[in-house]
């Protein structure tokens, strides 16, 4: 056979390793701040929660104190649990503000085009964000150190300002035309001439981007708690915001969102112990494609049949989600901006985190007296009347993220997730695949070449596989084969850490440039 089925050694980020603890996550200072964290005595649930908050200002396009999202926390001995801190719409969301016209929608989900895209961008695409109480909840049951140690780091990068790095450019300048709808988010993140912010090419330092009010939340959250985003001072000022740029988000959706400690969802996949977030999110759905093909294969080999049976049940669970629920069927490359991260402890604790604004800076809308950028929930809703996930009042979003963690048979333990929305979902179920089926080391499983798997059975492929496997693949649909970019994203963002007895190893996206795993 052509295909090229042996493990990908060629990486250019090696795994990280030690025999403590470490932290993976989309950028290399929340990483190294979530182990000081460690180093200073804090557990992977401390860690995970400076690792949050500093990302909400390393990358303030993927996630923030403006989205929301699930934490999965395992310690040994002890039953998982979930912090469930999904988003869900205002009581006061109408239908009729969001009527279908020609056209289909230009974000992330393929839905019919709403007039001026009121569910995706604007105030009206707001739901109830939820990541600092849900941060404090799993404080509040597992964290070990003080609350406002935890962010510390995050108010620091705050007052130093995001650095607008190559990354960062690009990310901005693809961008630019969708931020001029806001007034502070433009005034933030371009240039007086509405311009994105560039560094010149023979430039010695890289300039830097004042976050607004973002650090005096960071402040005031870490004094007084979560509840200052709940239903405090700086939850008045992001309900009176957004009422001011016309949304309907009010006090009371707020006090509605409260995170929930919940049983994640599990199976046995091969006698490993799988377990994920639930209902709701796409962890339900990569259970049900694990038990799946748990029942209808035994274990194979790494060849182009192993991509086409994978293929064949992510098709199938994804229509039977977007026939029962309402799930979203995209094609494309569309670039979403949700974070994953993965944290682990000298005691064995372990977590997987996921959090997003949905959309690249959500709404597009910056609270001009908090700082905080605002989610766009609302464009997880069908905007045709009648179906399971159409648009409605006070409905918790359904959604794609699955922070995941096995209990493997030899006794290891692996945290897992991923980041870009429908790609998720594929690549959690290859990972596991790579790993369990086909022995593959985590750094090995982690690189493997992937498809992604769109359920109207069109396939993108990576360009490395070669000739049986698209062969072998052709009958499921349109194929497109591609090379690793950094931007767009072709494949889901995936980062992990697998702890065994005696050593930790961490490994970070390839193709996420400021992505990396820092161990200890």
């Amino acid at each position: 056979m052509s295909g090229n089925f042996s493990t990908v050694a060629e990486t250019v980020k090696r795994a990280a390793s030690g025999a403590k603890g470490a932290v993976v996550s989309q950028h290399r200072r929340a990483s190294e701040a979530g182990v000081e964290i460690l180093k200073a005595g804090g557990n992977a649930v401390d860690a995970a929660i400076t690792t949050a908050f500093a990302l909400s200002v390393l990358e303030p396009w993927m996630s923030g104190l403006g989205g929301g999202g699930y934490m999965l926390i395992h310690k040994p001995g002890e039953a998982p649990a979930l912090v469930d801190f999904n988003m869900k719409s205002p009581k006061a969301v109408r239908p009729a503000d969001y009527p279908i016209v020609d056209g289909t929608g230009s974000d992330l989900f393929p839905w019919p085009l709403v007039r001026d895209e009121a569910n995706t961008r604007g105030a009206l695409s707001v739901c109830a964000p939820t990541m600092s109480w849900g941060m404090e909840t799993a404080w509040d049951n597992f964290g070990s150190m003080p609350w406002a140690d935890l962010l510390e780091p995050a108010i620091e990068f705050a007052g130093e300002g995001l650095a607008v790095d190559w990354y960062a450019q690009l990310i901005l300048s693809s961008l630019a035309k969708d931020m001029h709808a806001c007034e502070t988010a433009r005034s933030v993140f371009l240039e007086e001439s509405g311009s994105s912010i560039a560094t010149g090419w023979t430039a010695r330092s890289q300039p830097r981007i004042v976050l607004g009010a973002i650090q005096d939340t960071l402040s005031q959250i870490a004094k007084n708690g979560a509840a200052v985003i709940v239903q405090g001072d700086v939850a008045q000022a992001i309900v009176s915001d957004v009422a001011a740029s016309g949304g309907v988000l009010e006090m009371e959706d707020m006090l509605a969102s409260a995170p929930r400690l919940r049983e994640p969802a599990g199976c046995l996949y091969r006698g490993n112990q799988v377990w994920s977030a639930g209902s709701f999110s796409g962890g339900e759905t990569l259970i049900k494609i694990l038990r799946n093909l748990d029942e209808g294969s035994s274990s194979f080999a790494l060849n182009y049949d192993f991509y086409g049976t994978l293929s064949e049940q992510v098709q199938k669970a994804i229509r039977e989600r977007m026939a029962s629920q309402g799930g979203h069927e995209a094609r494309g490359a569309a670039a979403s901006c949700t974070t994953h991260f993965c944290t682990t402890d000298s005691n064995g604790m372990t977590v997987s985190v996921t959090i997003t604004l949905v959309s690249m800076f959500g709404s597009k809308v910056m609270s001009p007296q908090t700082g905080v950028m605002l989610n766009n929930g609302m464009s997880w809703f069908d905007p045709v009347p009648g179906r399971p996930n159409s648009i409605g009042p006070g409905k918790w979003c359904l959604n794609n993220m699955a922070p995941t963690q096995i209990q493997m048979t030899n006794g290891d333990v692996v945290c897992t997730g991923a980041a870009g929305g429908q790609k998720i979902i594929p690549a959690l179920v290859q990972f596991i695949a790579f790993l369990v089926d086909c022995d593959l080391s985590l750094e090995h499983a982690c690189r493997q070449p992937r498809l992604d798997i769109l359920a109207d059975g069109s396939l993108i492929v990576d360009d490395r596989l070669g000739e049986d496997v698209y062969s072998r693949l052709a009958s499921l649909g349109e194929i497109e084969t591609v090379s690793l970019s950094v931007f767009p994203y072709h494949f889901g963002i995936l980062s992990a850490i697998q702890r065994n007895a005696g050593e930790v190893t961490a490994v970070a996206d390839l193709m996420m440039p400021w992505a990396e795993a820092v161990a200890e």
